[in-house]
């Protein structure tokens, strides 16, 4: 299975309302329940001053990937937990993204890369 390294530094944040130019964001992810409302937007776009945390790398797994397939997912999380790399997820129409924080990416991929995941990087990525 493979997965890509998108370019984003993104932020986890709580907002009372969508960041201007949110929609537009190569990489918007929004939760609401309840009236709390969670966003993940590239760092830029978090206004000062709100609860956020990161940054977060994504890891787009290559799709797409039939929604009846079982345990992409929960395979990708245990091999991570059992190195202390925690993730959260995100699944889309045809795909599922996990988020590390940018602190444990290297760690993560070499640790996907010993199990014979393909993880593609970009030259300019700069990985700590």
């Amino acid at each position: 299975m493979k997965l890509v390294l998108l370019p984003h530094r993104l932020l986890l944040a709580e907002v009372e309302t969508l960041p201007q130019g949110a929609l537009e964001a190569p990489f918007f992810a929004l939760v609401q329940v309840d009236g709390h409302r969670s966003v993940v937007l590239p760092e830029s776009l978090v206004p000062e001053g709100v609860n956020a945390e990161g940054p977060f790398r994504a890891l787009a797994f290559v799709g797409p990937l039939p929604i009846e397939m079982i345990g992409v997912l929960g395979r990708v999380g245990s091999i991570l937990a059992e190195v202390g790399v925690s993730i959260f997820a995100y699944s889309a129409f045809e795909t599922d993204y996990i988020l590390v924080r940018e602190s444990y990416l290297q760690l993560a991929i070499r640790t996907l890369k010993e199990v014979n995941y393909e993880v593609e990087t970009s030259p300019s990525d700069t990985l700590q």
